[in-house]
């Protein structure tokens, strides 16, 4: 895949997690995942694989709560327990751990986001997307809407001459499966026109 289309995975681990693994290994793409601290505690195993496969581990917080519905003090400490779990996962794969975690926010940033102030406090800054797809709706769109979603998005980014960080799911803070999504990562990967 082109080096400057990225993809990234929000919620996980969860249990579609190890068959995108999967996938992403036989495509040979390395990718970043952003990890609820709640389900990295249930499946830290899983965090370790990643992290010894060449992906990022990102944190996307404890808990997936919305803007303002957590005292700052308790977002920072959860953002804080997720950065440990995390570098854990990535003392126990045996790779070193980034100087900084790159951190997604549940929902993304909205106006007047009372969680910039947490960002500032801890000198992080906000890992934002290109596109968010709508793999986390119920129910899913198939494989193939995702698919063709993504490759609209990936023509409309080269047109423009810029990158593209894709916002996919490979779970969510309840833990769901995601076929949908593994399958329509599988079927990018192996579209010949985007691996030149």
């Amino acid at each position: 895949m082109d080096a400057s289309i990225y993809l990234s995975f929000d919620d996980g681990p969860g249990p579609s997690t190890p068959a995108l693994l999967d996938v992403l290994r036989a495509g040979s793409c390395q990718a970043l995942f952003f990890l609820l601290g709640a389900n990295l505690e249930r499946d830290p195993l899983t965090a370790v694989r990643m992290a010894q496969e060449g992906h990022v581990l990102g944190n996307h917080t404890y808990t997936h709560a919305r803007a303002g519905d957590l005292p700052e003090a308790a977002l920072i400490d959860g953002i804080k327990k997720t950065d440990a779990l995390i570098r854990q996962a990535y003392h126990e794969a045996g790779v070193a751990a980034p100087a900084v975690i790159p951190l997604r926010l549940p929902y993304g940033l909205v106006a007047d986001d009372p969680r910039v102030h947490v960002l500032e406090r801890l000198g992080r800054l906000h890992t934002g997307w290109t596109l968010i797809m709508d793999d986390w709706q119920r129910p899913a769109p198939s494989a193939h809407a995702l698919l063709d979603t993504l490759r609209a998005h990936l023509v409309q980014q080269q047109l423009l001459e810029e990158r593209v960080l894709v916002c996919m799911h490979d779970s969510s803070r309840h833990g769901e499966a995601r076929p949908a999504t593994v399958e329509a990562v599988r079927m990018l990967l192996g579209d010949a026109s985007l691996n030149n």
